[in-house]
């Protein structure tokens, strides 16, 4: 196979990993998520590694530059703080959605999948997508997971 030759599924792969990246590039580093949090600790990243774990934030994970998580500010109000029930949010996707999961260490999630959810249209956001609706009004996208996931309430 001759290099810079790509079969079409290659080159959706390749897209796709491009596009994250360029997305990924705009968001926020696990220091500048701890300073709007408040955080002036030496470690100051390890906070925002541990919410991230408990399922308190969602960061993907990017390896360029360097292998490191990024955080979507969709998910942040302006003071720094965590939008209304985003860990209820992404505990529906987590637990009841299609996504990748985290299996006792054997197998690491980027998390791509939660932020295309994020990112996608909704029928029951009015076409509008969590992320956009998020910061307003976290009790419609968190009743828009449940309903997409867990069914009527």
């Amino acid at each position: 196979m001759h290099f810079g030759i790509f079969t079409p599924a290659q080159r959706i792969f390749r897209d796709a990993a491009t596009a994250r990246q360029a997305l990924a590039s705009q968001w926020m580093s696990a220091a500048q998520v701890s300073q709007g949090l408040g955080s002036h600790a030496p470690h100051c990243s390890h906070l925002v590694s541990q919410l991230r774990r408990a399922g308190k934030l969602l960061g993907v994970y990017v390896t360029h530059p360097s292998p490191s998580y990024r955080y979507p500010a969709w998910q942040f109000l302006p003071s720094g703080q965590p939008v209304g029930h985003l860990a209820e949010v992404l505990t529906l996707l987590r637990e009841f959605g299609p996504f990748e999961r985290e299996l006792g260490g054997l197998r690491r999630s980027t998390y791509w999948g939660e932020v295309e959810w994020f990112l996608s249209p909704h029928a029951m956001l009015d076409g509008a997508t969590p992320s956009q609706i998020l910061a307003t009004d976290p009790c419609r996208v968190l009743r828009a997971a449940y309903v997409e996931f867990q069914g009527e309430a």
